[in-house]
């Protein structure tokens, strides 16, 4: 097995791109490619990070003679050795589950304050004939104006789910996927807040229309680009899924939108709009991942 076969073989155990190889060497793309073709091969400067990076010594990576197949597969590593794409999630999980604690804990505790101090509060607004009643955790934190700290717990709950995410999304991301999770994310932040904008102007708060406005424009460009790139994907197949996978997605974060600017859903939406994203992305990393092909 040549160096070549060998060096493509480990970078697509690692799940990582030529690019994303190409980064972490400190070389180019083109470089990393005529490696692989075996048009070429790296100095001793990069052999020894390559091995490194990927848990093999460079006399295995150099000798045609010596098979690769064993090493090729996830049981190569000995016992008590982590693969190399482990060291590098480690950051992310540990510092996601210690902000998404700390937000959940912060809701909890106002949630288990609204118990033991309940409160009721009701509002009328003016040219309407019904009357809101707020009770539990939401007449809670109207009647003592701490809305903005449930939502601050909640935004930073929210930040610690990103950053659990964040090692699959940059490992789809690296196989080369057109699918943008920041455009997805910006279609959920958008739309969320068109709907709780549209709620507020209905109840009769006209100054937020410039806002509902912002929040269109920012949700409909987002959807263009998505779809924009989207069309780049030379696999048509794949193009065709991922974009349909892309319009249910939108179509599900509309869905939503209506909901909340017509009840006014609030966090509860927040959390669904959410939710809509991570299917979203588990779905497009799933076909990504070869396992959802017949």
């Amino acid at each position: 097995m040549t160096f070549g076969e060998k060096l493509t073989g480990l970078r697509k155990r690692e799940g990582l791109s030529q690019e994303a190889l190409a980064e972490q060497l400190g070389v180019s793309r083109q470089a990393v490619s005529r490696w692989e073709q075996g048009a070429a091969l790296p100095d001793a400067a990069k052999l020894l990070p390559c091995a490194r990076l990927f848990s093999v010594d460079v006399e295995w990576l150099l000798d045609e003679e010596q098979d690769g197949e064993d090493r090729l597969s996830a049981a190569e590593f000995p016992q008590g050795t982590e693969r190399p794409s482990v060291h590098r999630d480690r950051p992310w999980y540990i510092a996601g589950g210690i902000v998404t604690g700390a937000g959940s804990l912060g809701m909890v505790t106002m949630g288990i304050l609204s118990a033991v101090f309940p409160a009721v509060v009701s509002e009328a607004p003016a040219g309407v004939e019904w009357v809101r009643v707020y009770t539990g955790l939401a007449g809670f934190l109207k009647a003592h104006g701490v809305e903005w700290l449930f939502a601050l717990w909640a935004a930073v709950a929210l930040a610690g789910l990103w950053l659990l995410a964040q090692p699959p999304i940059r490992r789809r991301e690296q196989t080369a996927s057109q699918f943008s999770s920041w455009y997805a994310a910006g279609v959920a932040v958008g739309l969320y807040g068109v709907g709780q904008t549209a709620w507020y102007v209905q109840l009769g708060k006209l100054r937020d229309l410039p806002l509902l406005a912002l929040f269109l424009a920012a949700a409909v460009w987002c959807t263009v680009r998505q779809f924009w790139r989207l069309g780049g994907e030379p696999d048509k197949t794949r193009r065709r899924q991922e974009r349909i996978i892309a319009l249910l997605y939108t179509v599900a974060q509309g869905v939503l939108l209506l909901l909340t600017a017509e009840a006014g859903f609030g966090l509860v939406a927040l959390v669904l709009h959410i939710g809509v994203y991570f299917i979203c992305a588990a779905a497009i990393t799933w076909r990504r991942s070869g396992r959802g092909k017949h």
